[in-house]
């Protein structure tokens, strides 16, 4: 365990060294992380006085409901794409079936390269947030609980991870080595029409709305929208109920895609192998 830990952080240090090498990627990322929420900042506003009367649970600002779905929806977007983003760049660099070679290999260069990206994230998404509340007038209830806050936070990174990992698997299983991979695909086009992250689920036909209900981010969204906006903790039933959810969702989809995720790279090394095209 102490050498898969050290892999993996050597790993994370390896793309932190890249990015010191290229400054430019920081610098980009940051400016489209803005952008795309200023963006939608100011649909928000045109949108604002329209959207207050469905947005009482939240307080009624729909600038802020926007900004916070944007904000943690990129950071979740990143997270979902990041494994079959870091098999599909070692495979074309040659480097696939030296890490497999490697005892855990494979896995210690994913989890490196989570740990780098939840904290690279993390700095952007906090900055993001910064200058809204700064800046654009987002109001953030200054009584944040923050054990649900870190809680719903946490339980829908790993949610986002596990699918993630599950879409990692069709690298092997459907040989997709070029273009978009259709799993992760069709959670993110998901996630935009039908969790809330752009506006409020009232707004959806009736006969869509249980579409919402099978979908992570809705869950994980109204969570963490109550606790930022209303100051909810887990005295609120509602705040309970969609954290125990989202756990579930991160429990098993964790478990669902390592165990598919396992068994493609294990069905792909018995064939002509993990850096091999069929």
């Amino acid at each position: 365990m102490i050498s898969f830990i050290k892999s993996a952080l050597s790993f994370a240090r390896l793309e932190y060294r890249a990015l010191r090498f290229y400054p430019s990627n920081f610098v980009l990322a940051v400016i489209q992380s803005f952008v795309s929420a200023g963006m939608w900042f100011f649909v928000s506003l045109f949108l604002k006085d329209y959207a207050a009367s469905s947005l009482a649970g939240y307080g009624g600002d729909f600038v802020s409901y926007m900004i916070i779905g944007v904000v943690f929806f990129q950071n979740s977007s990143a997270i979902l794409n990041l494994p079959f983003a870091s098999i599909n760049t070692a495979f074309w660099d040659k480097r696939l079936e030296v890490y497999n070679a490697s005892p855990r290999g494979i896995w210690a260069f994913i989890c490196g390269r989570f740990i780098w990206t939840f904290f690279f994230q993390l700095i952007i998404q906090a900055a993001v947030l910064i200058a809204a509340i700064v800046f654009a007038g987002v109001k953030i209830n200054s009584n944040i609980s923050i054990i649900p806050l870190v809680c719903f936070y946490l339980c829908f990174i790993f949610t986002c991870l596990g699918l993630g990992l599950l879409g990692a698997g069709n690298f092997f299983n459907l040989e997709v080595k070029q273009g978009r991979e259709p799993f992760t695909w069709l959670v993110d086009v998901l996630a935009r029409i039908f969790s809330g992250i752009y506006y409020p689920l009232t707004v959806l036909p009736a006969g869509l709305v249980f579409i919402s209900r099978l979908i992570p981010h809705t869950y994980a969204m109204q969570g963490l929208r109550l606790v930022m906006l209303n100051g909810q903790g887990l005295e609120n039933p509602a705040v309970r109920s969609d954290l125990l959810v989202v756990f579930c969702f991160a429990l098993f989809s964790m478990l669902a895609g390592i165990l598919v995720f396992e068994r493609a790279l294990d069905r792909a090394s018995r064939g002509n192998g993990v850096g091999m095209v069929v």
